[in-house]
């Protein structure tokens, strides 16, 4: 309501400025050039009146604000920017999505951790390399060294350098194993029907003890017959990388938003400056001589 009205009473003046009064009246004068009798909302002066328009308005639409400054505030905090502007809705906004999307961040990540333990346990407890090297030496001819001693760990009980130098001999088999433990040997062992039968509930065909015409069925066959603890364990892993998903995601969504949130930001305040009234003197010549003279200006840009 208060920039209507100021507009309303720009838009009645019939000229862009205004005289002052000379200085040697006492009383206003309304017998000028210009009819100022549109400025007397109240009992006085046209310097009065500015006064009034400049003390009620100016302080709010004179001083512009900086979209560059706009910008920077929301890019590091996004919707301190928008506040800045005037605009506290929108920036309420903003900070309402950055906040929501660093817990969801945290929450998912946190998630997958713990989904990641689960899915790791599970596989070291039921997948075991010596099983899967077993059938590599039965099936496949292999002559990979085993160390008899259960008291260790499998993954302790294999070199795992001859285990790949014999997967790349065979041109059925698409991965070489990677060393325990990394993100890539629990990846493989649950995603690469050539690791199936390091499950603890696989068999081969003819169970390690197979005759000549077994060996081949196998060979043609193992990629086939997945266990249920090569699916359960694939299902497991699957769910940790979904999780993860979730939260990468919400990063993604940290990132729009201090960008979208700056140019937002930078815009609201470049909006804000196009409408305003400005006040000032110039030098001009009117009924009284050339002189300074108060000017009052509107300025709408679209």
């Amino acid at each position: 309501m208060e920039k209507m009205k100021y507009i309303l009473i720009m838009l009645l003046l019939p000229a862009v400025s205004i005289a002052a009064d000379p200085p040697w009246q006492t009383n206003p004068v309304y017998q000028s050039v210009f009819d100022r009798n549109v400025l007397q909302y109240h009992s006085g002066t046209f310097s009065e009146t500015i006064n009034i328009i400049d003390d009620s308005y100016s302080e709010k639409n004179i001083q512009k604000k900086s979209p560059l400054l706009a910008g920077i505030m929301s890019a590091a905090v996004p919707g301190v920017g928008e506040i800045y502007a005037g605009s506290w809705w929108r920036g309420l906004l903003h900070v309402g999505i950055e906040i929501g999307s660093w817990v969801a961040y945290f929450h998912y990540d946190a998630k997958g951790d713990d989904q990641t333990a689960l899915f790791e346990t599970y596989a070291n407890q039921h997948w075991d390399v010596t099983r899967y090297v077993q059938w590599l030496n039965v099936y496949w001819g292999g002559s990979i060294h085993v160390n008899p001693n259960h008291n260790l760990p499998p993954w302790e009980r294999v070199d795992w350098q001859q285990i790949n130098e014999f997967e790349r001999t065979i041109s059925q088999f698409s991965h070489r194993l990677e060393p325990f433990g990394t993100q890539q040997y629990y990846e493989l062992i649950g995603k690469y029907p050539q690791y199936n039968r390091g499950w603890e509930d696989s068999h081969p065909i003819g169970n390690f003890e197979p005759v000549e015409n077994q060996i081949r069925a196998e060979q043609d066959a193992y990629f086939d017959d997945i266990s249920d603890m090569f699916s359960l364990y694939s299902g497991k892993r699957g769910y940790a990388n979904t999780l993860y998903a979730r939260a990468h995601n919400a990063v993604l969504v940290v990132f729009l938003n201090h960008f979208i949130s700056a140019f937002h930001a930078a815009f609201l305040a470049h909006s804000y400056n196009q409408a305003h009234i400005a006040v000032d003197i110039e030098n001009r010549k009117d009924l009284y001589g050339e002189r300074f003279v108060p000017t009052m200006r509107l300025q709408v840009e679209f």
